[in-house]
């Protein structure tokens, strides 16, 4: 084979030699004076790793730069490999460089929130189910951003959304939101003179709603339409911003107008024709006011090894999803660590969460994780199966019937009706006689009804009184022999709900 390595004249060699040297005490002077004209230097860097660690982690063609001072370069050279991972299908890849990028550039919020998405969403089974274990680390990495960079709103609102749209933790939504809402406004930035953009209060309203605390849901479209009208006064022919106050006007009517057709007698729309709370309404052929039956009646059915065929019966409308939560008996989210060193999960868990449509009051779905061997191990002796239905998180046509906390969801099998105690999702206390405590809302009062007056504005309190969640729920205590098609699963492995 001919040599083909390159070779350069003898003038060329001998005047690199000469230069080696002044560049390197070029480099060396720049970093000194770097530090002497930049006195928050110190600050901006604080959170980024020890360059020995970071760079170790490094191929011999990105280590020289982080040596050299180019921390930022280095993680943007980084950032591109990551991307060559994403398209490439190799996931795997790209968790250890996303370490190292964070590590070298903290203030770089996009990897915080790309990197947590990819965490929470790319990692699924053969049925496009997310492997749930990832969700703690994801948590992890959107904190030490938070944390990294509390002058961005950006990577708030990212945990806030993965709250509410992967999690379900309407609670854990709220405070991010919240958080994003209250950051300091950057002078010269995207959405001064405020800390958020208005999209922020949009979703934060929804949140609220979703927890059912409408005063604050109602308040909050009432600051939302503030800011747009004070946008307006200053870009009159702005089309898109009156776009924003016309759909802010009507989120904020129609929450009113859901709240008198499920909670009052009066002021009803054509969704509610009768004389009655919505939630209460006597059913047909009846004039006993009542929550609605729903006659939970679940069935599950071990096909083969680790393929469970859930099915039954849910008397409701269409559009109904049952909740389905497959776990090892003792499972616990892995602790989120601030001071997260890698997203390493424990790979002998087992957890799948899914959720089965109702279609003329029946739901029916095979679950095969046979396929799936390293996200459904199977290890422990015994597992836990929980079917459930939150009205919290259904959709508006069968709020109208249940309520926003379940005040109009009842089953012939009481031990199937439970409640969630946790104060943490409290919500506002709309109809009387249907649980709950303290005062019933007026209907028209929009300060935060759960906040203290003491507390500061918009500061998220854990409220001490309102109404909690009533749910339908159908815990199953299985065995491993079970799952394997060894045994059969049957009502007699139905325990009480914790």
């Amino acid at each position: 084979m001919a040599n083909i390595a390159k070779t350069y004249p003898p003038d060329t060699v001998n005047r690199f030699s000469k230069l080696a040297p002044v560049l390197v005490v070029v480099f060396v002077l720049g970093a000194i004076l770097q530090h002497i004209i930049d006195p928050e230097a110190k600050q901006f860097h604080k959170g980024e790793a020890n360059i020995g660690n970071a760079s170790a982690g490094l191929n011999n063609e990105f280590m020289l730069l982080p040596l050299l001072g180019f921390r930022e370069a280095a993680a943007g050279l980084l950032w591109v490999r990551c991307d060559e991972f994403f398209h490439s299908g190799d996931y795997d890849a790209i968790l250890p460089l996303v370490r190292l990028i964070t590590w070298l550039d903290p203030h770089a919020d996009n990897i915080y929130v790309t990197g947590a998405w990819h965490l929470a969403y790319n990692f699924t089974d053969s049925s496009e189910r997310s492997d749930r274990r990832y969700i703690a680390p994801a948590q992890a990495l959107l904190d030490e951003g938070i944390l990294n960079n509390m002058g961005i709103p950006d990577i708030k609102f990212e945990k806030g959304w993965q709250n509410y749209d992967k999690i379900k933790d309407y609670a854990a939504a709220e405070k991010a939101f919240l958080m994003a809402d209250q950051t300091k406004p950057m002078v010269g930035g995207d959405d001064y003179p405020y800390g958020s953009p208005l999209k922020t209060m949009h979703i934060l309203a929804h949140t609220y709603e979703k927890q059912g605390k409408i005063p604050e849901a109602l308040a909050t479209w009432n600051r939302a339409i503030e800011r747009s009208d004070e946008m307006m006064a200053k870009k009159k022919d702005d089309y898109s911003v009156k776009q924003l106050s016309t759909a802010e006007h009507r989120n904020h009517d129609e929450l009113l107008q859901r709240y008198h057709d499920r909670y009052t007698p009066t002021g009803h729309s054509t969704v509610n024709k009768s004389a009655f709370p919505a939630v209460i309404r006597p059913s047909m052929g009846s004039t006993k006011t009542s929550p609605w039956d729903v006659s939970f009646q679940p069935q599950i059915e071990v096909k083969r090894a680790k393929v469970l065929k859930i099915s039954g019966n849910f008397n409701s409308a269409d559009g109904a999803r049952v909740d389905v939560r497959i776990t090892d008996w003792n499972y616990k989210e892995r602790a989120i660590n601030q001071e997260l060193n890698s997203f390493d999960i424990d790979l002998s868990q087992t957890i799948l969460i899914d959720s089965i449509s109702v279609r003329k009051n029946h739901f029916d779905r095979e679950m095969d994780m046979s396929k799936d061997p390293k996200m459904y191990g199977f290890n422990q002796d015994f597992y836990r199966i929980v079917l459930s239905y939150n009205t919290r998180g259904t959709s508006p046509h069968l709020q109208d019937r249940f309520g926003w906390s379940g005040e109009g969801i009842t089953d012939t099998n009481g031990a199937h009706v439970t409640t969630q105690t946790n104060k943490l999702f409290l919500g506002t206390m709309l109809i009387a006689n249907q649980g709950g405590t303290g005062p019933l809302w007026d209907g028209s009062t929009v300060t935060p009804w759960s906040l203290k007056e003491s507390a500061p504005k918009w500061y998220g309190v854990v409220p001490t009184e309102g109404q909690p969640p009533r749910l339908i729920k159908v815990t199953y205590k299985v065995s491993r022999d079970q799952i394997n098609a060894i045994k059969p699963i049957t009502d007699a492995d139905i325990i009480p709900n914790e």
